[in-house]
């Protein structure tokens, strides 16, 4: 059912894509941001990174409309989710994809950096800037077993917790209810990490989810794990890192590459940064993506 439904959104996807491009109104790019604007049935706020399963196929369909040469991390530098201002109709969803270009050649738009940089820009107007205005950074270390992402099927978590990297079979029902174990161990396991670090509580913070994957994987993207993510936020939660991980606090969830592990074992770092009540991360986003090609085409000169 569950691949059934990806290959549908997918071959949907592929069409949309390609009737944007022979009306010009979408076109290849080399190296990009993809910006995902998430918008649910009722006006509650809601955690949009919750999408990244169906943005997948989605992404993968403008693969197949050849918008791009794949969508692995060297291509889509990152994701970013944010939640939509309206509501989509009654018993849907709506999503809105903004593919917006980054520099491919040195400096290479960075987002890290570059986010950082626009969010600190905010704050130098504010005269009372929070304690730790420009943000913190926490990493967990997470094993094979705790590592959930949206290529692992459930029979495949089952074999991962007997040293397996992938089921051989699937659908035979011995593996229900494996999931929300794994997703349970995570949640204990992020927990006892967070105790370890320094944090700072802000009512209203954007995230960039580092995504640091074992040696030999090459160029996964870095939102395959948003399950695992997103298990981890709201582990912050319990902690009292946040109020909440929906959009009325977290204002947007970035994903990004980071460089692999020389061990066995993932990792996730969240840069957390505090945002003023006014900030909008889609204006953030495509503000520091237009400073990034400014500096590209000034040393190009």
């Amino acid at each position: 059912m569950r691949a059934r439904r990806r290959a549908w959104v997918r071959d949907y996807a592929k069409n949309e894509w390609r009737n944007l491009k022979k009306t010009g109104k979408a076109w290849k790019v080399e190296r990009f941001i993809a910006l995902i604007g998430v918008g649910c049935p009722s006006q509650k706020n809601i955690f949009p990174a919750r999408a990244a399963e169906t943005i997948k196929p989605i992404i993968d369909g403008g693969s197949d409309a050849r918008l791009w040469d794949d969508d692995d991390s060297q291509h889509r530098h990152s994701t970013v989710y944010i939640q939509l201002p309206t509501p989509a109709p009654a018993n849907h969803y709506r999503l809105s994809v903004l593919i917006i270009p980054v520099p491919e050649s040195m400096p290479k738009y960075q987002i890290t950096s570059r986010l950082a940089s626009n969010i600190d820009q905010h704050w130098r107007n504010n005269p009372n800037p929070p304690a730790w205005h420009d943000g913190y950074s926490v990493s967990f270390t997470i094993p094979d077993k705790q590592w959930i992402t949206s290529n692992y099927t459930d029979s495949d978590l089952i074999a991962r917790q007997n040293g397996e990297r992938k089921s051989a079979t699937w659908g035979r029902g011995g593996s229900f209810g494996i999931r929300e174990r794994v997703r349970a161990q995570l949640i204990e396991l992020a927990f006892q990490q967070w105790k370890r670090q320094a944090y700072r509580p802000y009512e209203r913070f954007a995230i960039i989810a580092g995504i640091a994957y074992p040696y030999g994987v090459k160029t996964a993207d870095p939102d395959n794990a948003a399950e695992t993510v997103n298990t981890i936020l709201h582990s912050g939660t319990r902690i009292g890192a946040w109020p909440d991980v929906n959009s009325q606090h977290c204002r947007g969830v970035a994903f990004v590459r980071l460089p692999n592990l020389m061990t066995g074992n993932h990792m996730v770092r969240l840069f957390v940064f505090p945002v003023p009540e006014n900030f909008q991360m889609a204006q953030s986003i495509a503000e520091s993506s237009i400073d990034a090609w400014g500096e590209h085409d000034r040393r190009m000169r």
